[in-house]
């Protein structure tokens, strides 16, 4: 997007950096987002907490680090999405809350942007410690913002950093999403199967059924 075409009246700038990086997921509430710039967050560092029965553990939230920062993608939504995007993001419940942070972008200088950041934040931990495993995310929840990530061509050190991440190995709700998404609009597979069943035929003794 140029830099001309960036601002918009009656608009916000939000900041993406879990699930929502992806374009179909962050649709699934707000299909108007429209996506501006890939942005980086400084001095915090990404890390999961609390736990959604949606996708089967902990979701992410920006922790505040030094020389530490978040890769994202910034979405432009109208001001009238900001209900449907504070009810995604559990505002009401008292899981997020919002907050603005200047996000740098490669081509279009800082833009301030909207994010949430999760009322519980997670204890200081240095680069070598073990993470216990109630703070790994879903195995669903670390695919998707991987879906994301690739998709807007984040940084391949910090694609590979996400790819790291520990998970919990459990699927959650979004799978059936992801499912529908794939099998909804997915031609019907045509290919002939190269293998053989092999089956033993049936046999009825019908004078064995009948002395029962």
């Amino acid at each position: 997007m140029k830099k001309s075409q960036v601002h918009k009246l009656k608009t916000f700038f939000y900041f993406a950096y879990g699930s929502n990086l992806w374009t179909f997921r962050i649709h699934m509430n707000n299909p108007t987002a429209e996506f501006v710039s890939i942005g980086r967050l400084d001095n915090h560092r990404l890390d999961f907490i609390g736990y959604s029965k949606f996708w089967g553990g902990p979701t992410a939230t920006p922790v505040p680090t030094a020389n530490a920062h978040i890769w994202g993608v910034i979405w432009r939504l109208h001001i009238d999405n900001i209900a449907s995007l504070d009810d995604q993001e559990g505002v009401d419940k008292n899981i997020y809350y919002v907050k603005h942070a200047e996000i740098i972008t490669p081509y279009i200088g800082k833009l301030m942007c909207r994010i949430y950041e999760h009322t519980v934040i997670p204890l200081p931990r240095g680069d070598n410690d073990e993470i216990p495993i109630e703070f790994w995310p879903s195995w669903t929840y670390k695919e998707v913002i991987l879906l994301g990530a690739e998709e807007h061509n984040l940084p391949e050190y910090y694609i590979e950093n996400l790819k790291n991440i520990k998970h919990n190995g459990e699927q959650g709700c979004f799978y059936m999403a992801c499912l529908l998404k794939q099998y909804a609009k997915a031609k019907p597979c045509e290919c002939k199967p190269t293998i053989k069943i092999l089956r033993k035929p049936l046999k009825l003794d019908l004078k064995q059924l009948r002395t029962k």
